[in-house]
């Protein structure tokens, strides 16, 4: 039984026996065989906590090898362990010796390893491929008055990435809060078999459907809705509580922790809108927009495309075409205050401060270039205040290439948004959206390795003869034509 390629043919008896046989021309089979997997392993035993007895770890290269499947071929949990299985050049990358037909692990085991990872840890095997590659920053001849080392250009921006979440209304929480109060109720009841309490959750339950099949939602209706449903959630809560108190002590033996939280949270998200009504206000500082996610939070960006996000913020970095997630926060901030912390970032990494920093106009407010000054490091960007009558720039070309080379990171979101699932977090937690975002950039960084090694063996391999070959046709080509066009001269 043998499967047929184009190019070769296996046979799946001896594929079962050793992976070795393997076609090396394959992406999988060329990242596998460059990536650094011994430092990879090291990084990742840190990050362990092997007290207690059970089941082995999974190596790293099996789990790091998953996570770059996952997001390269944009993939879930469940479909990504299913192409695994089936797929013979991606086991070879997990680092299986043999083809196996059995799943490597459950698909659960993802939300385990993303809870003990973070996005430091991504950044760190970046780091490992620019010094694989070549790509780290070397030193330069720029030696400032303090005796630092320059090298290499920094490009900064920031941006968010969405979660994966139901468009946050007044009225949609009002309404998760209410359902979640009357499942905690059933819960307890069928668990310890007590008749369960009179509730208003039909009527709250009947008020926002008739708001939702209203075609024109009008304020008056919306106002008049949201004041049922407060009231409804009002003495729901009421009748919890007295409840639980006549018939259990101790709250957190009576549910999971993850009930708990989903209470304090709905519990939150109905003083936040009781607070909003009753003030005649849209707005109120650290708002709950879901009571299953509450340490997402609303930024306001005001992209053409959508005013307001709802996700985590990141600052990241671009050196030599890798990407670094320097910050991550669920809050919006000014990303103004981020450029010491990044420049740092870069000394802590390579060792040098860089060059030149590529940013906005966020970033180089006054305090910032000063600071860029104090640094001796080229930053080239039109200078606060008016602009003058007569502009004698000496930098204008350098502004022009700044401008230019900066765009680079505006294309990098966009690709790791579109093609590696950083704007679609599916992760609940905020631990676990971390990990999301770091593998997602992380998967980018590997593509880019892959592609730098494409590079390194045509410059290896006859790179020079291919060039040799193409001034020969041009200078032929130019030869030809030549006297052509002087024929064609003398007749006109």
């Amino acid at each position: 039984m043998k499967y047929y390629s184009q190019y070769l043919s296996h046979d799946l008896f001896e594929l079962q026996d050793s992976l070795s046989g393997l076609s090396k021309s394959n992406r999988w089979v060329k990242l596998a065989d460059n990536l650094p997997w011994d430092k990879i392993e090291k990084e990742y035993n840190k990050r362990l906590r092997n007290r207690h007895n059970g089941a082995g770890n999974k190596p790293a290269r099996m789990v790091v090898g998953a996570f770059i499947v996952k997001h390269v071929e944009n993939l879930s949990d469940e479909k990504t362990i299913q192409a695994i299985q089936e797929n013979p050049y991606m086991q070879y990358l997990l680092g299986l010796p043999k083809f196996t037909e059995k799943p490597v692990f459950v698909p659960e085991l993802f939300v385990l390893v993303r809870k003990r990872l973070d996005h430091d840890f991504f950044n760190m095997l970046t780091l490992m491929l620019a010094e694989a590659d070549g790509s780290k920053p070397k030193k330069e001849q720029h030696i400032d008055e303090e005796g630092n080392d320059h090298g290499g250009t920094m490009k900064i921006d920031a941006t968010c990435c969405d979660a994966e979440v139901r468009y946050p209304t007044d009225c949609n929480l009002l309404e998760d809060g209410s359902n979640q109060i009357d499942r905690l109720l059933n819960k307890f009841c069928a668990r310890y078999k007590i008749m369960k309490p009179r509730t208003h959750r039909v009527e709250s339950r009947q008020a926002f459907i008739q708001l939702t099949k209203k075609k024109r939602k009008g304020k008056k209706l919306v106002d008049k809705t949201k004041l049922v449903q407060i009231r409804c959630l009002q003495a729901d809560f009421q009748t919890f509580f007295d409840f639980l108190g006549k018939h259990a002590s101790n709250l957190l033996a009576c549910f999971s922790r993850r009930d708990c939280k989903w209470l304090m949270a709905t519990i939150k998200m109905y003083e936040q809108q009781k607070m909003m009504f009753e003030q005649n206000v849209r707005s109120c500082a650290d708002r709950i927009i879901s009571i299953y996610q509450p340490h997402l939070r609303p930024i306001v960006r005001g992209k053409a495309k959508a005013k307001v996000e709802f996700g985590a913020k990141i600052g990241a970095s671009i050196v030599n075409g890798y990407t670094y997630v320097d910050r991550l926060s669920w809050d919006a901030y000014n990303e103004s205050s981020d450029l010491v912390s990044q420049m740092e970032l870069y000394r802590m990494r390579f060792g040098i401060l860089p060059q030149e920093v590529q940013a906005d106009k966020l970033y180089l407010g006054k305090e910032n270039r000063k600071y860029i000054k104090a640094c001796h490091v080229n930053c080239y960007n039109r200078p606060l205040g008016r602009p003058p009558k007569e502009e004698n720039d000496l930098h204008a070309d350098d502004k022009k290439r700044a401008i230019g080379e900066r765009n680079e990171i505006e294309a990098t979101f966009g690709t790791s948004k579109r093609v590696y699932r950083a704007n679609d977090i599916r992760a609940k937690l905020d631990d676990t959206a971390d990990t999301w975002i770091g593998a997602c950039f992380f998967a980018k960084n590997a593509m880019k390795f892959l592609r730098g090694l494409l590079c390194l063996i045509f410059a290896n391999n006859g790179l020079k003869t291919i060039k040799r070959r193409i001034f020969y046709g041009i200078d032929n080509l130019v030869g030809v034509l030549t006297p052509t066009l002087e024929c064609l001269v003398k007749i006109i």
